[in-house]
């Protein structure tokens, strides 16, 4: 019965769901009643939720192979982690997990109504009053997205349909997913893409508020759920390429394959979408493009759930390939965002603000830098779809590989970055070119330092090297020196930040350029070099356990001296469930370069292998500069908090 149980309370959760939608009717007196259940119906839907999603770990651990989603990603082989953090490893699952996050993000909302007892009595007065329409109509309009998503899963995702007759044992987990990087990528990656539907959702019920939102109270109030989003979107995609550079064996980080694409694009208007934001909370102005933003970003990411679980993309990323299952998502996505489109343009033109932004001032570098971003990603999502529509139109395959991203991602976003060395320094309103070019004079020196040192240094690809690090000097000597000159408790926030985006910078610049790649057979004993390293196959064990059986090979790595440094033991597995053989890497990190060793099959004789070594500079600063963006957030989240209780 615990399948069936499961059912239930996502029906359940369903029903609580419309219920708190009905808060959007037209019925005065209904509205009344509702309201003041909204709160205790968001914890109920959560609870359920919740409770459904502890009976799939639960049914995953008790190996019920009569449940078809237990049957079909996993067995009984599987480590007990894997059973636990598999149950979003698979589109059943993953929607549920997606659904929990929706719900988890209303009843934090919900939290916060004037009703709920958490906040005590209602206040009055009339901005408090629009404040109270705004959080009862978000809270309606989340919980109408969550029902959405519910009715889906239960008609086409039911993570606990029964198999009849049960299977004797279960099928094999995709074994690139298991990993580490599974308990946390997926959850950081819906936290940020779900966070997205609730500042859509406050941008909606903005446009529904009978008087005029008073726009400068809604970005306050919405500025801590779109850093929240952002924050875990950036972790999460962070966290993922992080993975796909340990788990897949090719000494990489960003592949721009299409599903990677799909997390990037709402990652990109989000943070259009933030920046502007600020602007709002301060100046009052771009109301209107605040609004916009919110709803296109969040479209972005529902674009990116059509994407993972149409079956349009092949993928390593990608849940399912259900054709039927994508046309639905593809059709609530537009009746979502087409709905709230049509909306905005019938009534958003009452959020436009009289005053003009001037192009030399912080808010003009906001603008521009958002100009430039949202090119950028116009052309990941045209290098993205293209091959599709292309598809869909003629029946013909094309692709778009690497080549066009780096030609049209690369040079748009380097533009926006050099605004945002610039616009920190900029006054509020209006300033002058003198001006803003004595501010930035001292980063100027640093970037010009940095270029000379990298073309005095450096021996391959000069120009592109200085261009990469003269651009992450920039960023760093701009926000350290906004940092002296600021005052307030968010200037750590933004210090983070955009220092983290100059490492990342920096990463991605000497890991791009000077990655050097060597793949050879070798035999006991011989050596192959890489880069200024020397590395000496010295023997092969093998490893036999439940899950899978594993040749380890044993590489002694040297330095230019031959002295030994290091040991590095990469894997060949053959899972013992569906035979699948996947290559788990062996690193030797330290803070400026990593070794990154490979091994194929073993040849026919036995005696040979075939090996891969990458020497890659700087790829820790890559994920030392996500990880800093991304925290960024959560620190200008609590300083706000501090800021409010003080």
């Amino acid at each position: 019965m615990t399948a069936e149980l499961g059912v239930f309370l996502l029906a359940a959760a369903c029903m609580t769901c419309l219920f708190q939608a009905a808060a959007l009717l037209p019925f005065t007196h209904m509205q009344s009643h509702i309201r003041r259940c909204l709160f205790p119906a968001a914890w109920l839907q959560s609870l359920c939720v919740t409770l459904a999603f502890a009976l799939l770990i639960v049914l995953r651990l008790a190996n019920d192979f009569s449940v078809a989603n237990v049957a079909a990603h996993s067995n009984v082989h599987l480590p007990t982690l894997y059973k636990i953090v598999g149950a979003w490893g698979n589109h059943e699952g993953s929607m549920l997990l997606f659904i929990w996050v929706l719900a988890a993000y209303g009843l934090a909302l919900a939290a916060q109504s004037p009703l709920s007892r958490l906040r005590g009595r209602v206040r009055e007065g009339a901005e408090n009053g629009w404040e109270r329409e705004l959080i009862f109509r978000t809270i309606a309009i989340q919980s109408l997205l969550c029902a959405s998503f519910l009715v889906f899963i239960l008609f086409t995702s039911n993570p606990f349909t029964r198999l009849f007759p049960p299977a004797a044992d279960g099928e094999a987990l995709n074994p690139l997913l298991q990993d580490i990087a599974l308990a946390m990528h997926p959850p950081l990656l819906y936290v940020g893409y779900v966070g997205f539907s609730l500042v859509f959702s406050l941008a909606v019920a903005a446009l529904l508020v009978p008087s005029q939102a008073p726009m400068q109270r809604w970005a306050q109030f919405a500025h801590p759920w779109i850093l929240a989003a952002w924050s875990a979107l950036t972790l999460g995609i962070g966290l993922g390429s992080w993975w796909a550079y340990r788990e897949l064996g090719w000494g990489g980080w960003w592949a721009w394959d299409p599903v990677e694409n799909a997390s990037l694009l709402p990652w990109l208007s989000g943070t259009a979408l933030l920046h502007a934001n600020i602007v709002l909370k301060k100046r009052g102005l771009l109301g209107q493009w605040v609004i916009l933003l919110a709803i296109v970003t969040f479209g972005l990411s529902l674009l990116g759930t059509f994407l993972v679980r149409s079956g349009a993309l092949t993928s390593v990323h990608s849940f399912a390939t259900d054709p039927m299952r994508g046309m639905l998502i593809l059709g609530y996505m537009a009746a979502m965002i087409g709905g709230a489109l049509l909306l905005f343009a019938l009534r958003g033109g009452r959020r436009a603000s009289v005053e003009k932004v001037l192009p030399l001032s912080r808010e003009g570098m906001v603008v521009i830098n958002n100009m430039f971003v949202l090119s950028a990603c116009a052309t990941v999502l045209l290098g993205t779809i293209y091959p599709l529509l292309i598809e869909w139109a003629n029946g013909s395959k094309l692709t778009v590989g690497p080549a066009f991203f780096n030609a049209t991602f690369l040079p748009l976003m380097a533009l926006p970055l050099l605004f945002a060395g610039l616009a920190p320094l900029m006054p509020w309103k209006n300033a002058s070119m003198r001006q803003a070019l004595f501010k930035a004079q001292s980063a100027l020196l640093a970037a010009c330092a940095a270029m000379l040192l990298v073309l005095a240094v450096a021996k391959t690809k000069l120009v592109f090297a200085a261009m990469g690090f003269g651009l992450a000097a920039w960023l760093a000597a701009s926000s350290l020196q906004w940092l002296l000159g600021a005052r307030g408790k968010g200037r750590a926030a933004v210090f983070a930040g955009h220092l983290g985006v100059a490492i990342l910078v920096a990463g991605i610049t000497g890991a791009g350029l000077w990655k050097v790649e060597v793949e050879k057979s070798l035999a006991v004993g011989e050596k192959i070099d890489v880069a200024r390293f020397t590395v000496l196959y010295e023997k092969t064990m093998q490893e036999h356990s439940p899950n899978y059986d594993a040749r380890i090979g044993y590489f002694s790595l040297h330095d230019a001296q031959g002295k030994k440094i290091a040991t590095l033991m990469p894997e060949f597995r053959r899972y013992n469930i569906g035979g699948t053989s996947t290559s788990e890497a062996a690193l030797y990190s330290t803070v400026f370069y990593d070794v990154y060793g490979v091994i194929g099959d073993a040849s026919v004789d036995g005696i040979y292998t075939s090996a891969r070594f990458y020497y890659i500079p700087l790829i820790g600063f890559i994920w030392l500069g996500c990880a800093m963006i991304g925290t960024s957030g959560v620190i200008a989240i609590l300083s706000a908090r501090r800021k409010r209780h003080a």
